[in-house]
């Protein structure tokens, strides 16, 4: 689907049985009050999603935690993606398709006050954002915690990532918030045998500007990198388990016992067993 100047938005609500949705409003949390909103809630989203609003009257604010989805706006379509944020000014309208396999995210509804409007004012309606995973668990846990006075810190917690996800310049280190990311993501799976493509695929860059961004940040290439973070993983359990040298190999993403301890020893000066040692003594 294409949007143009002659397309004509209408109020869509297209939401198919394997969604799986939660609300909070102020009467089932009342502290939300204290916040200028009216309606949150956090989803899971399979098979047919299809929203849309031609006039709304409140600031819409999504963070989009894993999966992706189609966003039309009058500026166009664009794909978001995880770790996006995306900003629906009030009276602008949008439409919201999924057509991924799946969509996890979870959104606000914010009165149309200075505080929320100013925010959300002068925004691109998609950008890189830190911090919708920890949104996401404040929301879940304040939709299940009954006791108000147990739900305070995490009202607290909400508070300060809503205002500093919102605060932050729409373009102010946007690379470098997607570099952290991507290498957090290779850090849950350091035994995987990633290549440059991979890498590039995962952050939306090309090969040559991955390598640019690495060696600015870094000081070293992507696979540099992640040599760099398998051997201080490798220093960790070497010094704090009693792992076998090639299960830690294995961990780090050597299967080759000999091409890890040559490795290691490049990298740290000194071969893994003899790292171990001078560790325990010191201890």
């Amino acid at each position: 689907m294409i949007i143009d100047k002659n397309w004509q938005w209408q109020d869509v609500l297209e939401i198919g049985p394997e969604c799986n949705e939660r609300f909070l409003d102020a009467d089932k949390v009342p502290e939300l009050r204290e916040l200028a909103i009216p309606l949150c809630g956090f989803s899971h989203l399979e098979g047919h999603y299809r929203v849309g609003r031609s006039k709304p009257v409140a600031n819409t604010i999504l963070y989009s935690v894993d999966g992706a989805i189609e966003l039309y706006t009058p500026e166009g379509c664009q794909t978001v993606g995880k770790s996006q944020l995306i900003i629906l000014p009030a009276h602008r309208p949008f439409l919201i398709e999924l057509k991924a396999p799946f969509w996890t995210m979870t959104w606000f509804d914010f009165e149309d006050t200075p505080r929320w409007s100013e925010l959300c004012t002068g925004k691109a309606p998609a950008e890189f954002c830190q911090s919708g995973r920890q949104i996401f668990h404040a929301l879940a846990v304040l939709y299940y915690e009954r006791d108000a006075s147990l739900r305070r810190p995490t009202l607290d917690y909400l508070e300060h990532y809503l205002q500093e996800s919102l605060k932050a310049p729409a373009n102010q280190n946007q690379e470098s918030q997607r570099l952290d990311q991507l290498f957090r993501d290779i850090d849950k799976r350091l035994h995987y045998p990633w290549s440059v493509e991979e890498m590039s695929q995962l952050i939306h860059y090309s090969a040559p500007h991955l390598h640019r961004l690495c060696q600015k940040r870094f000081g070293r290439s992507p696979l540099q990198q992640i040599i760099h973070m398998r051997m201080e993983r490798a220093k960790y359990l070497l010094s704090s388990t009693a792992w076998p040298l090639s299960q830690i190999a294995e961990q780090v993403g050597y299967h080759d016992l000999f091409s890890f301890s040559k490795r290691f020893k490049k990298s740290v000066g000194e071969a893994p067993a003899h790292y171990r040692k001078s560790q325990n003594a010191n201890k």
